[in-house]
């Protein structure tokens, strides 16, 4: 494989798709690096290497980190019941909460549905205050009998080792993870000053022009599950490679013991769509042993992938919602040189029975809208409160496409997304009851 790096990350910025990029790529036995594009695009002034950008989600593989210490030491076990550790907690369904183990919450498969609370005061951002929300919380499934990305499981990891740690969660991940592997480009706290420059992120607009976010974070109180942390790719690298080399550092410093850390690597469940990923614990994997994780946040799209048997990983970083404008000059031929080639989906000519999938599905915060309209089957997806402020503005409707058994591919634009629309569950009528899509579980409520 022969890419030059800093080519793509140039042209892609420079074309304006993206208004700043950094990416890092770790061979075996050698970092590279390449930076481009605007690190904001109101002051004009430039990507650095040492800019730190907002690694959304990528965060939930930190706080495994974190949880699975706790294992290490331990303080807890994966098969406890949370209300062991945590017996404070409620939730909107008691019997469901009797039955949600550690494990649960690190492996989405606890059922709760609570994917993201609202803006609100500083003060009320604590995470604590995400803990107190449970008691309104509903399921989306029983504990165990299904996986969707959970947002709030995460969460509640995070607050189980701040409790048993004694120590908050921003200085858990300072204090156990940053400080032992020297990663000084790295910044969890946001109440500290940041020593170095920071990335400021642009959303796509209704009209689908990019405009600067007025919101640089998400709610603080999910910050485990990925609201604050800021890192270079560089410094992601250098926690990445701890991990797939049994828990050391490149320093010599352990955070992890090697049983830990190759079982946040190993399969414990699938999500219904995308069907290829696998769930680990904190870690999703592809075929071919690739380990990943993505983020986002207001104008931010992040990527994290690492080849384990290899010793290979790298990082992408944008400070921009745009997703997957990297994916064919440099993404997909990575993870083809790894092995983890994706099979593409092909559509199916047989006719189906449209009825059995229309009808309205929802979580928390989304709601599909499936229907027929002039011959096509469609899908509205609308947002039930703002995430991110330009989110209300865009009710997206995309084309549905048959690509196998109540399984269809969402276009927009004539553009296919990477993320299918799954149908399970159906009722004695062959009514489906839930929609699987963004890794996530939607129920039927129409």
């Amino acid at each position: 494989m022969s890419i030059d790096y800093a080519k793509v990350i140039a042209e892609v910025t420079g074309s304006g798709e993206v208004t700043g990029a950094s990416f890092a790529y770790w061979d075996g036995e050698r970092m590279h690096q390449a930076v481009g594009g605007l690190r904001n695009s109101v002051t004009g002034d430039p990507v650095t290497p040492d800019t730190l950008m907002h690694i959304g989600s990528i965060t939930k593989v930190l706080n495994a980190a974190l949880f699975l210490q706790l294992v290490d030491d331990g303080l807890i076990g994966l098969d406890d019941p949370v209300t062991k550790h945590l017996p404070e907690l409620r939730l909107g369904d008691p019997e469901a909460l009797a039955r949600i183990t550690c494990r649960m919450l690190i492996n989405h498969t606890s059922g709760i549905d609570y994917d993201c609370p609202p803006y609100r005061g500083f003060d009320e951002q604590r995470v604590v205050d995400a803990i107190a929300d449970c008691a309104d919380m509903t399921q989306l499934h029983p504990p165990g009998e299904a996986t969707a990305y959970s947002n709030i499981g995460t969460v509640i990891a995070g607050y189980i080792a701040q409790k048993l740690r004694g120590e908050d969660w921003y200085g858990l991940v300072k204090s156990r993870l940053f400080e032992p592997l020297a990663l000084r480009h790295s910044l969890v706290d946001i109440t500290e000053l940041p020593r170095f420059r920071v990335s400021v992120g642009d959303q796509v607009g209704a009209d689908g022009k990019l405009v600067q976010s007025e919101r640089p974070f998400l709610p603080l109180s999910f910050a485990p599950a990925g609201a604050t942390t800021m890192m270079t790719p560089s410094d992601l690298l250098s926690f990445t490679r701890a991990l797939i080399n049994g828990g050391v550092g490149a320093n010599g410093a352990r955070v992890l013991s090697a049983q830990s850390a190759a079982l946040m690597a190993t399969e414990t469940t699938r999500f219904i769509s995308p069907p290829a990923w696998r769930v680990g614990l904190g870690w999703m994997m592809l075929a071919g042993g690739v380990v990943f994780h993505g983020g986002g946040g207001p104008g931010v799209s992040s990527l994290l992938y690492a080849h384990p048997e290899s010793g290979r990983a790298f990082a992408l970083l944008t400070n921009c919602s745009k997703l997957g404008v990297f994916d064919t000059r440099l993404v997909e031929p990575i993870l083809e040189s790894w092995g983890a080639a994706t099979t593409p989906l092909t559509p199916m000519d047989r006719p189906f029975d449209a009825s059995f999938y229309e009808g309205s599905f929802e979580n928390q915060i989304y709601r599909f809208e499936v229907r027929v309209e002039d011959g096509h089957l469609l899908a509205r997806m609308l947002t039930k409160q703002d995430i991110y402020e330009t989110d209300s503005a865009q009710a997206r409707i995309f084309q549905l496409t048959r690509v196998g058994d109540h399984l269809f591919t969402m276009s927009l634009n004539g553009t296919a997304l990477p993320f299918p629309l799954a149908f399970v569950k159906p009722d004695v009528t062959g009514k489906m009851q839930q929609l699987g899509a963004l890794a996530r579980i939607f129920n039927r409520v129409h």
